[in-house]
């Protein structure tokens, strides 16, 4: 009976330094902690699009053809590899959280070119203008969309965007990240809080008109403006 005892109370005592241990870890100040994820509220302020030693930066579109292995050249690009159509920053400076960033109306001009001026500045593509905005119905699905909302954790960053759509040749094709109604991913990418630096980047099928089953592909860089 008593070495029974003496057992059970040195299993109990080893259960007590084990419990101790993994306590004193998981406070420890050194032990690796999941990040926190919080919310950004503000306008990601859009890097204009360049090209220089065979690579691209700041913000800008590619076209993935149907069967997913070619970009499609635009002829107006200014870049000198044209699968990439440079993009400026809009009237509002970039894209912006909590609150849509709608079209003028008419949203086209008579020629079918884009109005749209906020996100970015209306651009050529193949002898047309085009350009993007967040809206809160998207006009394809006929589905109500949330405003674009962001989160960063660590140095992660993920923003939706549901309404957000392209508009080119008097024609509206839905580019959101997600899709409206949930199909898709967010679009994700990189943010420095100390420069506040971000890239994000997404793809988004095209559904409708010339580009019917192409992909759009999504570059933004730039600096985030706080609310």
């Amino acid at each position: 009976m008593t070495l029974s005892i003496r057992r059970t109370t040195a299993g109990l005592l080893g259960l007590a330094v084990l419990a101790a241990l993994a306590l004193a870890i998981a406070v420890s100040p050194g032990a690796p902690q999941a990040a926190s994820s919080s919310a950004l509220n503000g306008t990601f302020r859009l890097q204009a699009g360049s090209y220089s030693g065979r690579k691209a930066r700041g913000t800008y579109f590619r076209m993935i053809d149907p069967g997913g292995r070619k970009y499609v050249k635009n002829p107006d690009s200014s870049s000198r590899d044209k699968t990439y159509t440079l993009a400026r920053p809009g009237r509002d400076g970039g894209l912006a959280t909590g609150r849509y960033q709608s079209h003028p109306s008419p949203a086209f001009t008579s020629s079918g070119g884009a109005r749209a001026n906020r996100v970015i500045a209306p651009t050529g593509f193949t002898g047309i203008n085009f350009s993007v905005a967040t809206l809160p119905k998207d006009p394809q699905s006929k589905r109500s969309t949330a405003a674009p909302s962001a989160r960063v954790s660590g140095r992660r960053l993920t923003v939706n965007l549901p309404g957000f759509t392209a508009e080119w040749n008097k024609l509206y094709f839905n580019q959101g990240a997600p899709k409206p109604g949930g199909s898709g991913g967010a679009a994700s990418g990189s943010y420095n809080a100390g420069t506040k630096h971000f890239t994000l980047a997404w793809k988004s099928k095209i559904s409708g008109g010339a580009f019917n089953g192409f992909t759009g592909y999504w570059h933004l860089e730039g600096t985030f403006s706080p609310r």
